[in-house]
């Protein structure tokens, strides 16, 4: 095929012309200044030279003005959402009802429009719109044939034609050629290549060879074969003759016909052509690609739609499809051991730029089940304990906690239980986070106040709070009120964000959203290092975390009646929602967050964070000082033992330990008397509730006679369903209707034995099992020895 002429690719014919009269005049003004008065009557034929340029700037302007642009370059496309590589998401109908998806020509491929021009205009890169050899030979074709055989049209007219309906008659046809030469006056040949292939009917509701690709190969346009050029370019000609689902014979037979003449024309070589023909051809018409709809959706309508899709009606969404496909498979495989009525959601935030990286409103979107279309990832919930970490935030920030700052875990009947039913006493600020303790978590919230708390709930993005702070008194803090996966998602990244909050990004072409404080720098800090405490997930899930050093900071939550089971996880490059729950707001016993949600999270932020790196950098203000663990203060001459922890340099406030004091010669421990009362009253309560491994002795030897000899596991205490750990390794589970107990086929050696229940207590004891052949030998080396 001949190769196009530079200009004519790339100028428009008019605007080299007008360029050329330009130059001209621009001459001509700087010679007539430079010449006297007098020599300018003597310039006729520069007069007439300048009538002319002005006469033919003036059928330029009357064709440019006359020429029903708006109607030819008119783009009634569908709205398409891809990824951000630009994978296809989801499509919806253009405004006429057609598949109408436009694509540059770049995007094309090789195939298409080579195999188009071949086929329908050899002489496209070279005429003005008109192909007068092809309009006398389609005269004479008419008129040996005494009716119409060939019209003559070239690409140009054809997009005049399918442009602007109108009859068929010589009139119109003459008006058409015409436009089609004021057409190539204004735009280059590849953009009416590309405007004739974005247009061309298909059959149906198919418009532009983009559908139509993949509504009968299922891939774009880019990627399409030579042979599948060529089928496409057949079915132009007649696309209800020629469909190759119900007329395989006449496509194939028109499929090989039109390569061969692509191989003659010389578009394709030998070798090309006969591979093409061995081409099976489609059997059936595919529907459009729809991948995670209700993610494309959610970032059609939180991005602005058309006011972000570039010229072709594309929106790039900042979503990407390996993670949209690890998410849904980790969700996937933790709802496989779920029951029915369960579903899940996740969202996946990128912390530098707040770019939503992966959503999946409903793990079991597409399914045969209850509520499959509901975007659960958009639906308020309850939030359980995942807004606490805010609220030691404030707290932190304020001056008045730090990490080390020791709180009391005890209360009344009337106060708030912990998830496990128990009291602990005294605990620091870090273990009441890390462990979601409610009594010092109400005891925090309350020294900030629920107006302060609303506050910032309010500038991290959390839209639901319509009541004042009395309202909801302390569900502010344990959850008694409602949030989106989206909005969590919002307000963790704000934590990795520095402190700054700010509306997430759903399109690529998107402004950088503004930003605002919302929380200082050291105060976010601080509450991401305690979030970070991995002895949560041991032994528990300790597997997850191996010996790559991957760092987390997660925290979960579990809603009033395990009807939600939350995990919030963030590292230095991302942030994760995971949520779990019943769509119809019905309860599940396994709907806890520790168990349900925290083990997928965890899984994910692990694949997703490149191996061995850095955990964030504190920020200058955060310092490390020696505290009392006791007392959670400054450690004085009388602290036993100090430890090492954060605190905000010139906020935190930082008091001598008051516990350790010196009386008589004689250090002693002061406890406030409501600890004192606590430890009385809790001591024979908790020993009761605790869960307990009965069947073992810690410290003690097992001796096993035989490979097949067994070890009966058996707890007391605990909630709901045990789970049962030989070395962090999951081993079984046990119920009330089994006794609480499950056997273990002993192996010699150390070993930790771990029980667990529904709750996420768990209990573990250290045993050591020794063969009875191994002994008896022992036995006769001490006999030998004592006998010599």
């Amino acid at each position: 095929m001949r190769s196009e002429t530079p200009n004519r690719q790339g100028t428009p014919l008019a605007k080299r012309i007008l360029s050329k009269i330009t130059n001209r005049a621009a001459v001509f003004a700087k010679k007539a200044a430079a010449l006297p008065k007098t020599a300018l009557k003597k310039w006729n034929g520069d007069r007439r030279t300048v009538a002319a340029m002005v006469l033919l700037l003036l059928f330029f302007v009357l064709q440019y003005l006359t020429f029903p642009f708006a109607i030819v370059r008119r783009r009634s496309a569908s709205l398409v959402v891809t990824d951000r590589k630009g994978v296809l998401m989801k499509g919806r109908l253009s405004s006429d009802s057609e598949w109408r998806l436009p694509v540059p020509l770049s995007e094309m491929g090789r195939w298409m429009p080579e195999t188009v021009v071949a086929l329908e205009d050899r002489r496209f890169w070279f005429h003005n719109g008109v192909d007068l050899p092809a309009v006398l030979r389609a005269a004479k074709l008419n008129y040996d044939g005494a009716r119409v055989v060939s019209g003559g049209s070239t690409i140009t007219s054809q997009v005049i034609r399918l442009s602007i309906g109108r009859e068929r008659n010589l009139v119109n046809k003459a008006k058409e050629f015409w436009q089609a030469m004021t057409l190539e006056l204004f735009m280059t040949k590849r953009e009416i290549l590309e405007l004739y292939l974005n247009i061309t009917p298909y059959g149906s509701n198919i418009r532009g060879v983009e559908a139509a690709a993949l509504s009968w190969f299922g891939k774009q346009a880019g990627d399409l074969t030579l042979a599948e050029a060529a089928l496409l370019a057949g079915i132009l000609r007649s696309p209800n003759a020629y469909r190759p689902d119900r007329h395989p014979e006449r496509v194939r037979e028109l499929r090989d016909r039109l390569i061969d003449i692509l191989e003659k024309r010389g578009v394709a070589t030998r070798e090309e052509a006969v591979r093409a023909k061995l081409e099976p051809l489609p059997v059936e018409k595919k529907s459009l690609p729809s991948h995670f709809a209700q993610a494309a959706s959610r970032a059609e309508a939180s991005s602005g739609a058309w006011g972000t899709a570039d010229k072709y009606g594309r929106l790039k969404s900042t979503l990407d499809m390996d993670m949209q496909y690890l998410l849904q498979s980790e969700l996937s495989g933790a709802l496989s051991q779920m029951e029915d009525g369960i579903t899940a959601a996740a969202v996946l935030v990128e912390n530098r730029t707040g770019a939503v990286r992966g959503y999946i409103g409903n793990a079991r979107e597409g399914q045969n089940v209850d509520a499959a279309w509901v975007d659960c990832a958009s639906a308020r919930r309850s939030p359980g304990s995942a807004l606490k970490p805010f609220v030691y935030a404030l707290a932190f920030e304020s001056g008045e906690l730090i990490p080390a700052t020791m709180l009391a875990d005890a209360g009344g009947s009337n106060e708030p239980r912990n998830f496990d039913r128990l009291f602990r006493g005294p605990v620091s600020a870090r273990t009441a986070l890390a462990d979601s303790l409610n009594i010092p978590a109400v005891r925090v919230f309350r020294s900030q106040g629920g107006r302060k708390t609303l506050d910032l709930y309010s500038r991290l993005g959390f839209r639901y709070f319509t009541k004042d702070s009395d309202w909801y008194g302390d569900s502010l803090v344990l959850g008694g009120c409602e949030v989106t996966a989206l909005e969590l998602a919002g307000a963790y990244r704000a934590l990795a964000n520095g402190g700054f909050g700010a509306a997430l990004v759903w399109a690529e072409k998107s402004e950088k959203p503004h930003q605002t404080r919302v929380l200082t720098e050291e105060a976010a800090a601080l509450t991401l290092d305690v979030l970070k405490d991995t002895r949560r997930l041991i032994p528990l899930y300790g597997e997850l975390f191996g010996e790559d050093g991957t760092v987390v900071a997660f925290k979960t939550g579990t809603s009033y009646g395990r009807r939600d089971a939350w995990a919030a996880a963030v590292t230095p490059t991302y942030t994760l929602i995971v949520w779990f729950g019943d769509p119809a707001g019905r309860p599940h016993f396994q709907l806890v967050g520790i168990t349900a949600a925290a083990r997928p999270a965890i899984r994910i932020m692990r694949k997703i964070t490149p191996k061995g790196s850095e955990w964030f950098k504190l920020p200058p203000g955060v310092k490390k000082g020696e505290f009392c663990p006791l007392s959670g203060q400054l450690r004085n001459p009388y602290c036993p033992q100090g430890t090492e922890e954060l605190y905000i340099d010139k906020v935190s406030k930082r008091e001598p330990c008051t516990l350790h004091v010196l009386e008589q010669g004689n250090v002693v421990v002061k406890w406030p008397r409501e600890l004192a009362d606590f430890f009385k009253q809790e001591a024979s309560e908790t020993t009761a509730r605790d869960l307990k491994i009965t069947s073992l002795r810690g410290g003690a030897v097992y001796y096993a006679s035989n490979p097949r000899d067994r070890l009966e596991l058996t707890a007391s205490g605990g909630e709901g369903e045990l789970f049962w750990f030989v070395n962090g390794r999951y081993h079984d589970s046990s119920g009330p209707e089994r006794g609480n107990t499950v056997f273990w086929t002993m192996t010699e050696g150390r070993h930790k034995i771990t029980a667990a229940d529904s709750g996420g207590k768990t209990v573990t004891v250290e045993i050591n099992v020794r063969s009875d052949k191994r002994e008896r030998e022992e036995e006769e080396v001490l006999e030998n020895l004592t006998e010599m």
